[in-house]
């Protein structure tokens, strides 16, 4: 009864906000589930109550007063400055980018910005903690501010038109996550989505096609019809809902960063206005504008005049990329052009394009940003490069003194799986987890601290060729943009995967409460090693989804509430298995699809490969020499580095090191059309004893059409009864030069 009372008393004294004080502060941040992680916290050992209805002091921004409405927490203003249950104000002197210091203690809830920035980012942390605990606050001081200033995300409107309603929606949740820029990618090749008063056939004849569908669009047709066409697909924004969302953002403290792309991707405006391309009328290649006419550069400032009026951003995106240059050669206006201004090839010439546009900018008072294209043929002064090839390009740029954007497609590339594609939307060929996105630091080491400060901070790209809509879009994006936003808020230092993973696994159910479309958590990662001293191969299994139980099974079944728990021990083979787990609660199965993943140390394992005549191609290497006989599987995407890829002929050579009996050898090959990934025309397979004279033991053609879109996978098989020292494998590209064949294991029993 003494033990029941006294417990009784702590917690009225907790409540009444008396128990702890600051001295009693100490250093932890075990059970808060706030994304992203601050700099410090300090907790208590007490727990503020807040009244009903909450009192606010008069500083109280609109930002704290409507996310209180969200959660449903009644408020009412206090008479007095700086006195109440929360109370805001700004400090100048607290130090720190965006920074800011929240106090909760036995006197309330006290707030404090080192600027307007700052009370806002502070705010959003305040409505983290009142989703999480109510209207009883754990004692804590948090110290808080940026790691980056630049923390980005983009949109591709153009492939694929999301509603303006999904962009509010998104930017609801940047400000959530303490993402500030919104890079909103207006106009390309699938279509022009910006209002122009000066130019309305921009909208009428290049903003709507037939074609939903991306393959059937691009690969076939590149034809747009009028807006009012019956059946159309597509759209564009009108001035007052591009004005609607600023107003959103900059509310938010947003920046909206819009993107005009030139010379490049401008297929669709040939559409509109034919004059402005090299050939004088729309053709299937034709994606390049005609850098030659002067009436190119018109139209490009009276489209940058009609964005600027609209955008009060300081950096207007100019895209710079991908230009196909497949025209400039034979134009009569751009060969003219190079001569009077003494280029020497089409780089120089793109890039006295970007130079003239930069110079222009410049005149109204605003900054060009262009990806990392921008660089070839000389850099505008004082261009700022965003680096999606890698993070080569930004390095360059740094070293230069060019101020930087890190977007390097190997990490923040969010059109590419989220898991194995199996179950998944379609998606673009790459493989981005959301441990590969978290893992990303976006200070290279190749640069020196005082080059380092070039470089602003990163974003993370959404684009859309396979994005049919609003919902898709959400999946995509959700809960990735999670990991990247504690990329760009939380010092490196302390940054932690599996704690960042248990966080986000409260996260999701509040993005679902919130009507967002998010990715589940459902991926089962397999790790696999090989031990050629014992010559067995092990598997260690772990799931992004917590907590959870995987149930797996090694002869290809599907896992049932009783098939084998995994514990953590590594599942261990000397011979061949089909994987397959699933996730589980408990008895019951979670409605996630299962993985599936073979394994064989088979007699190939480590022995010697010759490649005849050609090797590899050098953007797809995998493991090298060995890669093809290093029992290493690939997963159904051609990125994950365990793919081999050839633009040449595969001709393999094996050696086993000795006669050996052989009953199957077997090469799965990969199609990913969209990608110029094909199956290879046929596979053969020969044998000798000397290595000099081979027999054939077979040759069989593949089954997969070129007109199959969605990813395929075929083996090539073929069982035998033979003795043999050396195993040739011969796989024919039956597309030209330039298309890929990739294989990711060479299998011999």
């Amino acid at each position: 009864m003494n033990f029941l009372r006294s417990s009784w008393c702590f917690a009225l004294l907790i409540c009444l906000g008396v128990w702890a004080t600051p001295s009693q502060l100490r250093a932890s941040s075990d059970s808060l589930q706030l994304i992203p992680r601050p700099v410090s916290v300090q907790r208590g050992t007490g727990v503020y109550c807040l009244p009903s209805p909450l009192r606010l002091g008069v500083d109280t921004p609109p930002l704290l007063t409507e996310g209180l409405k969200r959660l449903s927490i009644k408020a009412a203003p206090s008479m007095r400055r700086s006195r109440g249950s929360i109370a805001c104000s700004i400090d100048p002197k607290l130090r720190g980018r965006e920074a800011y210091r929240l106090s909760i203690g036995e006197r309330g809830v006290l707030l404090i910005g080192g600027s307007k920035e700052g009370l806002r980012q502070g705010t959003q942390t305040l409505l983290q903690l009142l989703e999480q605990y109510g209207m009883k606050l754990p004692y804590m001081t948090i110290t808080d501010s940026a790691r980056f200033a630049y923390r980005g995300v983009m949109l591709d409107v153009s492939r694929h038109f999301m509603p303006s309603e999904m962009i509010l929606r998104l930017l609801d949740e940047m400000a959530r996550y303490k993402l500030n820029r919104f890079h909103w990618h207006l106009v390309d090749g699938g279509g022009w989505r910006f209002p122009s008063e000066k130019y309305p056939l921009l909208t009428k004849k290049a903003a709507y096609r037939m074609e939903k569908d991306w393959d059937a669009f691009w690969q076939k047709d590149r034809k747009f019809v009028d807006e009012q066409t019956p059946g159309a697909y597509g759209g564009y924004y009108t001035k007052d809902e591009i004005r609607r969302v600023i107003s959103h953002a900059t509310k938010l403290g947003i920046t909206v960063i819009p993107e005009i792309e030139l010379p490049g991707h401008s297929n669709e405006l040939f559409f509109a206005y034919p004059e402005l391309s090299c050939k004088g009328k729309w053709t299937f290649d034709a994606s390049d504008v005609c850098i030659g006419k002067e009436s190119t550069f018109r139209f490009f400032e009276d489209i940058l005049d009609e964005v600027i009026q609209l955008f009060p951003s300081k950096y207007i995106h100019i895209g710079g990329d991908e230009a196909a240059m497949n025209h400039w050669g034979s134009c009569t206006d751009c060969q003219r052009r190079m001569k009077e201004e003494g280029l020497k090839d089409n780089h120089e010439l793109q890039s006295y394009m970007i130079k003239r546009i930069e110079r222009y900018l410049l005149s109204k008072g605003r900054k060009l940003l262009g990806w990392d294209e921008i660089l070839m043929g000389g850099l505008a002064p004082e261009a700022t490069v965003m680096s999606w090839r890698g993070e080569e390009g930004g390095i360059t740029a740094a070293r230069a003194g060019h101020d930087v954007i890190m977007t390097p497609g190997s990490h923040v590339y969010l059109d590419f799986y989220q898991r194995e594609s199996e179950g998944e939307p379609r998606a673009n060929g790459g493989f981005t987890t959301l441990e590969k996105v978290y893992s990303y630091n976006p200070e290279p080491t190749a640069l020196t601290p005082e080059e380092h400060k070039h470089i602003l901070g990163a974003q993370a790209n959404l684009w859309t060729e396979y994005v049919l809509d609003a919902r898709h879009a959400e999946y995509m994006l959700f809960p990735r943009l999670l990991a990247l936003s504690e990329v760009v808020w939380s010092p490196q230092a302390t940054r932690s995967y599996s704690d960042f993973l248990a966080r986000v696994n409260y996260h999701v159910p509040r993005l679902q409460e919130r009507g967002i479309n998010v990715y589940p958590l459902r991926r089962i990662a397999v790790d696999m090693q090989l031990d050629s001293t014992r010559r067995e191969v092990s598997i260690q299994l772990s799931s992004e989804r917590q907590p959870s139980e995987i149930r797996y099974t090694t002869d290809g079944t599907e896992p049932t509430a009783t098939s084998q728990l995994y514990l953590g021990k590594p599942i261990v083979s000397a011979d061949s298995i089909l994987l397959v787990a699933r996730l589980f609660d408990g008895a019951k199965p979670l409605d996630l699809p299962s993985v599936r993943y073979r394994t064989d140390y088979h007699k190939a394992i480590g022995k010697k490969v010759t490649y005849n005549g050609h090797t590899w191609n050098e953007k797809y290497p995998a493991g090298g020499t060995q890669a093809l006989v290093d029992g290493l599987r690939g997963t159904p995407t051609y990125l994950d580095g365990k793919w081999q890829g050839f633009t040449t002929p595969l001709d393999v050579t094996i050696d086993l090191g000795e006669v050996t009996e052989l009953k199957h050898v077997f090469a799965r090959f990969m199609q990913e059309r969209m990608q110029w990934v094909y199956m290879p025309g046929d596979v053969e397979v020969l044998l000798s004893e000397d290595g000099e004279t081979f027999r054939s033991v077979g040759k069989q053609v593949t089954r997969t059409s070129e007109e199959e879109y969605k990813p395929v996978f075929e083996t090539f098989s073929f069982p035998m009864k033979e003795r043999a020292r050396y195993i040739r494998l011969k796989a024919a590209n039956a597309r030209s030069a330039g298309h890929f064949i990739f294989t990711d294991e060479i299998v011999v029993w």
